[in-house]
């Protein structure tokens, strides 16, 4: 499949992307990484050892959605720069871009019933 990253990284050419297993399986590891950081960030009475570790766990959540971007797309060293260069928010909208792609999932904004938030 081919991954269009221009409007995000300014690079024109699109990306092959094989379907192969070995990407599916990053893109399952990736989306299990960020619903644990998302778990964690929802204990609200977090000791101050549990804050430090979920602080840890969003800097592993960080390390593995740059790595998941720049493998996935087998960037160049000049082009996953790109991807450091990002805000952290567009690298995640990225990654979850690509891996909605690979896993054929349409993304859509989740509505106020589907949040628990009320108007």
């Amino acid at each position: 499949m081919k991954i269009n990253v221009k409007a995000e990284l300014g690079i024109a050419k699109s990306f092959e992307v094989k379907e192969s297993n070995k990407n599916i399986r990053k893109t399952w590891a990736l989306q299990k990484r960020m619903a644990k950081t998302a778990l964690d960030q929802a204990n609200d009475d977090a000791t101050p050892e549990q804050f430090e570790e979920m602080i840890d766990g969003v800097m592993e959540l960080q390390d593995t959605v740059i790595n998941y971007v720049v493998e996935i797309l087998s960037l160049t060293d000049a082009q996953a720069e790109k991807v450091e260069d990002m805000s952290f928010d567009d690298t995640v909208a990225l990654a979850t871009r690509i891996s909605s792609e690979l896993l054929h999932i349409e993304q859509q904004p989740a509505t106020e019933e589907d949040t628990g938030l009320e108007v």
